[in-house]
């Protein structure tokens, strides 16, 4: 078999290539078809939210890719990540192999002390080995460390007791210690795990708090990297080799919907990795552990069956990157806390991965795609490139205390927040396709997520908020919600002006834009009377009839005292002068629009969520 110059295996000479039957084709060739229309290459370039730009084709002639990530051991553990142990015994049962339990965050923080019920021992007991429970203690660390091996030390679990001071800092906005005894004590248990159980993992780069605020997927890399970096330098300067750290360390990431940029964001992450393992003198051994949830980003409350096929995309984008540990959430995680059914079905989407799709038999599937080469090796280079920035403002701690980080992630956050809005982006029930009579499914509340009292803490910052994308068309919804609980949910008349077979896309278009509003649709024929209590009017035509037929309709409906008449297409000055209130069409930022009729036809409404902006964080005090 013929050596790969990057360290892989191709297939024998004697075997053809499975092309073969077909005549080949040039690169030449086939620019010369796409631009026969009359459009250049160029045009299919996307421009993206998380950094490269996507080419319409990839191919060798763009250059080889930058070196692979690390070989690894192929198949990967099936996870979950919890606040509480309580289920874990029903989890395992169903084959659950590992949990992250994360707990509150002023414990994590350092602004109270761990009880000794955060980890209730019957529930890990249940955990049976090589089943393995990864706790994210934060500065609690030590103490956790010390209850976690008394009930699980002499077993044979890998388990792992994880502290990222800078992610807890940046998530919670604030550490109830300094950050030097923060480090401390990530160097204590660092040197007990050392001393008692060597395969337990302490050091955590996380880079989930970047991901939840809406970074992009550039940031996200340089944030782990960033973290990981200054967690060596910090604990060699209190006397760990970084060789002799490295060995304990876990990288944690989250991952959304789009397959093509989430495989290379892992590929590239870990592949920046192994270098600063490399230079730290650690090259040799397994590859670091790379722990991968779906996005609670990208989740949604509304039609959150939708859910169950974003976390079979995320588990499948997790395996295809190289995750150890794929961690499926349940499908009601943005309910509150699931339910054992939905925590069973995320256990069995990645059984099906497995047992089925039979995705862990090979270790890099994407390797030699050009498509994922080449977006991996240009989110690395743009990762690091961001790395040097923030390494530039003496580091991923400086840049958060000055807020330098924040106000970066701030504006990919809000560009993401956009293209949503504008429909530049789309999320199945929430922009797309929305269910107004849908019955959710009943789930108690999550515990709270803020830290209370951090004000007078030694150490603060501008936390990075976690939201999801889809919140501020859910306000749209709920609003409509109880405008429904009080009587009658309201009506959207949408007026097909021509004919009705001609208007048909606006009418589908104009549906949709109502409904995610939360207004129910109702199609009438040009001249038919508004029913009573119809607030909205949308008249519906192609750009030639409403030319022609667009300003009478219009202007009967204003006549006729409806309160709100929008056209569907671009706005004209003949439609206007008609009376026209405003216009819906592709690139509208429809969320804006719907805030507004909203307010005007329900009276005063809780805005959306404001887009993230970038603002200045607190001054830290003096042991920062």
């Amino acid at each position: 078999m013929a050596p790969d110059p990057r360290g892989s295996v191709s297939t024998p000479d004697d075997v053809p290539s499975l092309l073969s039957e077909f005549p080949a084709v040039s690169e030449a060739q086939w620019r010369a078809t796409v631009e026969d229309g009359g459009t250049p290459v160029s045009r299919l370039a996307s421009p993206t939210i998380e950094g490269p730009t996507l080419q319409a084709l990839h191919t060798a002639e763009g250059g080889a890719p930058g070196l692979r990530p690390p070989p690894r051991a192929p198949g990967w553990r099936i996870a979950l990540e919890v606040s509480e142990t309580d289920g874990l015994e029903h989890d395992a049962s169903r084959g659950l192999e590992s949990a992250w339990l994360e707990l509150p965050p002023a414990v994590r923080a350092g602004g109270a002390a761990a009880s000794d019920e955060a980890i209730d021992a019957r529930s890990v007991a249940a955990l049976a080995p090589p089943a393995a429970l990864f706790v994210d203690a934060g500065v609690a660390a030590p103490v956790v460390f010390e209850r976690l091996h008394g009930l699980r030390g002499d077993q044979r679990s890998s388990d792992a007791v994880l502290c990222d001071p800078l992610a807890t800092l940046a998530s919670v906005g604030g550490l109830g210690v300094s950050l030097p005894d923060a480090y401390a004590r990530l160097h204590a248990v660092t040197e007990r795990a050392a001393e008692l159980r060597p395969d337990w993992r302490t050091v955590l780069a996380d880079a989930v708090p970047a991901h939840d605020a809406g970074a992009s997927a550039e940031q996200e890399i340089a944030f782990a990297i960033a973290a990981g970096l200054e967690h060596l330098q910090r604990l060699a300067a209190l006397g760990r080799a970084p060789a002799d750290v490295v060995p304990h360390v876990l990288l944690r990431m989250a991952v959304g919907g789009d397959l093509l940029v989430e495989v290379a964001k892992l590929r590239a992450l870990r592949r920046l990795w192994s270098r600063v393992r490399a230079h730290a003198g650690a090259s040799e051994g397994p590859p670091t552990p790379l722990w991968v949830r779906t996005s609670w980003r990208a989740s949604t409350r509304r039609d959150p069956w939708v859910n169950l096929l974003r976390g079979t995309v995320g588990g499948l984008s997790a395996v295809l990157g190289g995750a150890a540990h794929v961690a499926v959430q349940p499908f009601t995680e943005a309910l509150g806390v699931p339910a054992p059914d939905a925590r069973r079905w995320a256990i069995n989407t990645q059984h099906v991965l497995r047992g089925e799709a039979h995705l862990g038999l090979v270790d890099d599937p994407a390797a030699g795609a050009w498509a994922f080469e080449a977006l991996t090796d240009a989110l690395a280079r743009g990762a690091w490139g961001i790395v040097q920035g923030w390494l530039g403002h003496g580091g991923l701690a400086a840049g958060l205390r000055s807020g330098v980080v924040q106000a970066e992630i701030a504006e990919r956050a809000a560009a993401r927040s956009t293209a949503l809005a504008t429909g530049h982006a789309s999320s199945t029930g929430t922009n797309l396709f929305p269910h107004l009579d849908e019955v959710a499914p009943a789930v108690p509340a999550a515990p709270p997520r803020d830290a209370a009292g951090t004000e007078a803490w030694p150490v603060r910052v501008l936390g990075l908020p976690r939201r999801r994308s889809a919140e501020p068309f859910e306000t749209l919804r709920d609003r409509s919600d109880a405008e429904a609980a009080r009587g009658a949910r309201p009506v959207a008349a949408l007026v097909a002006v021509g004919p009705p077979a001609r208007a048909r896309p606006q009418l589908d278009f104009a549906r949709n834009v109502v409904a995610v509003g939360g207004f129910s649709p109702l199609e009438l024929p040009a001249g038919a009377e508004r029913p009573d209590g119809v607030g909205l009017v949308v008249v519906c035509a192609p750009a030639e009839a409403l030319a022609e037929h667009g300003p009478a309709e219009v202007r009967r409906h204003v006549a006729a005292g409806v309160p709100r008449v929008l056209v569907a297409g671009r706005p004209t000055d003949a439609l206007r002068d008609a009376g026209a209130h405003d216009f819906v069409h592709r690139g509208r930022d429809v969320l804006a629009l719907l805030t507004a009729l909203q307010a005007d036809l329900f009276g005063s409404a809780p805005a959306p969520a404001p887009a993230p902006a970038p603002a200045p964080a607190p001054a830290p005090k003096a042991d920062a």
